[in-house]
């Protein structure tokens, strides 16, 4: 009798601007910095149990307060708030009682390539994520479905005649000219609109992949000035801003940004250590 497939992954990737998301500052603010371990838990639980979403229960709440500690009202006031915030997809938290989001669907999919099977449940499967299996082969080349009629023998053969036979040298000229078209698409339509410009080639390193991913300068673009707007709107400083190499390698173009306008501190005339506190209070929420 075969072995159950495993459904889960071995890893996950965390970005390392994690603390500084503002969903995350939320939850913490509200919750107290436990919230963060409580976090961290429950993604570990996701992504190496189902791989990309957790049933939620009475049960499952206990045992994640056995594991880390916890009293089960704060684990359950962390969850709430990331359902609330967006951290986790609140209108399936609601429906099915499940923890998942785009992004822990988007990070499933490309960690579970190798896998036979790394389809989502059409019930839990978010707005663009894909759920189409690309036949990729175990070095990341595409592969056919269909059965070849060529023998090895004849292929190799056919291989050989061919390579003797093709001037190698325009491939490598097409793909020189590709690189520098996207190059230049980057330098003039990327690197110069993002806000915080350090270390151009890991940036350009970054929006190459991006593209060989297939992502768009659309999308890229109009993501990148959603960004600047949200960062204008809660006046965030440079130095909380994601560079961009950052920014492309954590898939900002995958981000949901919150533009729900901050809360102004009242002109009442107060002291300034209130004033102080009224602006800390702004800037995290």
């Amino acid at each position: 009798m075969a072995r159950p497939i495993k459904k889960g992954i071995n890893y996950f990737n965390l970005d390392v601007t994690f603390f500084h998301d503002i969903k995350i500052r939320k939850i913490r603010n509200a919750c107290g910095n436990q919230s963060i371990a409580i976090l961290i838990y429950l993604l570990c639980n996701i992504y190496e149990d189902e791989g990309y979403y957790m049933r939620w229960d009475k049960d499952i709440r206990f045992l994640v307060a056995d594991d880390l500690g916890a009293k089960e009202s704060a684990v359950q006031d962390v969850v709430d708030k990331a359902s609330a915030v967006g951290f986790f997809d609140n209108e399936l938290f609601k429906q099915y009682h499940v923890l998942t989001s785009k992004r822990i669907q988007e990070n499933y999919q490309l960690a579970a390539k190798q896998k036979k099977d790394h389809s989502i449940d059409p019930r839990y499967q978010l707005p663009k994520v894909s759920n189409v299996d690309n036949a990729v082969s175990e070095d990341g080349n595409p592969v056919s479905s269909h059965d070849n009629p060529v023998s090895k023998s004849e292929s190799t053969h056919n291989r050989s005649e061919q390579s003797k036979s093709n001037n190698n040298k325009p491939n490598k000229t097409k793909q020189s000219d590709l690189r520098d078209r996207i190059q230049q698409e980057f330098t003039e339509q990327v690197w110069s609109i993002y806000p915080k410009k350090r270390d151009f080639q890991k940036a350009y390193n970054a929006y190459y992949a991006a593209k060989v991913e297939g992502v768009s300068l659309e999308t890229i673009v109009a993501k990148i000035n959603e960004y600047k707007a949200y960062l204008k709107l809660h006046g965030t400083g440079e130095y909380y801003t994601k560079s961009l190499d950052n920014w492309l390698g954590g898939r900002g173009w995958m981000d949901e940004y919150d533009m729900t306008p901050p809360t102004q501190p009242a002109a009442d005339g107060s002291n300034q250590a209130s004033r102080e506190a009224q602006t800390y209070v702004r800037n995290d929420f």
